[in-house]
């Protein structure tokens, strides 16, 4: 009798707690809590409690599901994961930063603007700027979008392993218009024609047919990175002029959220330059 128990017993190891594979689950993710926490296998077990075997078990889980991702320092979470978890707290400190930049877009440009983080496949809308455009994009504050459709969520994938990329679109990828990336392949062709400028994301007729927009990333430096686009109902090349003068808009809203705070009353993010002396010229929707 005591030998047919023991081949009936479930394989598990000797000193694992009897919870949940849901609860230790939990358990492990809420040790990369912190933002920015990198850990080592055994510092995962020793700070769970649970066996190494397990937590070796359900990392390479949560590996595949895209929730986790290995550095040469350690395990993390994911970008996506990342944004999914700070999205509940509507990202303060990157609202705070990013609103003056985004305000001085809005007002040499006239575009609509938009600042947002990546939950899951979707863009999470934090902030937005209406421009002059009689027929404006359907977004809103607090609604979401398909990243892979917007300039926004692009730029965002764009920062993400490929390993993450296909995670996310495991169950494949749905089409918005005629004009949307519907394939895993061709997304990742353009994903790496946005590296190749440099993190700026471009989009027309993907997201509303007859709209355009530029994006362009932003980091804190801990994990946690998001987006500012600037666009409306135009051609994309009318916006595309624009692209050095997003790049270093969202390059100065990475620089502000990974170092000392700069008053924003002496600093001109935005429109330094040629390009942006040339702006200032101009009437808002004067260069349409």
């Amino acid at each position: 009798m005591a030998t047919q128990s023991k081949e009936q017993a479930p394989t598990t190891d000797a000193t694992e707690p009897p919870v949940s594979m849901v609860a230790r689950i939990a358990l492990i993710m809420r040790v990369f809590d912190e933002p920015g926490a990198r850990f080592r296998l055994d510092e995962v077990a020793v700070r769970t409690g649970l066996p190494r075997s397990t937590v070796h078990r359900i990392l390479d889980q949560l590996l595949v599901t895209g929730w986790i991702q290995r550095r040469p320092d350690g395990y993390a979470l994911s970008a996506g994961a990342s944004a999914a978890r700070h999205s509940l707290a509507e990202h303060p400190e990157l609202r705070s930063v990013a609103a003056p930049v985004l305000n001085r877009l809005h007002l040499d440009t006239g575009l609509i603007v938009h600042l947002g983080v990546l939950v899951g496949a979707d863009v999470l809308v934090l902030d937005r700027i209406a421009g002059r455009s009689p027929t404006g994009l359907p977004t809103r504050v607090g609604g979401r979008a398909p990243a892979h459709a917007t300039a926004l969520g692009k730029a965002m994938l764009a920062q993400m392993q490929a390993e993450e990329v296909d995670a996310l679109y495991s169950t494949g990828i749905s089409k918005r218009t005629p004009r949307t990336i519907a394939d895993l392949p061709t997304l990742h062709q353009e994903l790496g024609r946005v590296r190749a400028r440099r993190g700026l994301a471009f989009e027309k007729d993907e997201f509303v047919l007859g709209a355009s927009s530029l994006g362009a990333a932003v980091h804190d430096g801990d994990g946690l990175f998001g987006a500012i686009s600037i666009g409306g109902m135009l051609p994309l090349d009318k916006l595309e002029p624009l692209g050095p003068l997003l790049l270093r808009a969202a390059a100065y809203i990475t620089q502000r959220l990974a170092g000392p705070t700069v008053p924003t009353e002496t600093v001109r993010p935005a429109t330094d330059g040629i390009l942006g002396r040339m702006l200032q010229t101009l009437p808002a929707d004067g260069w349409v």
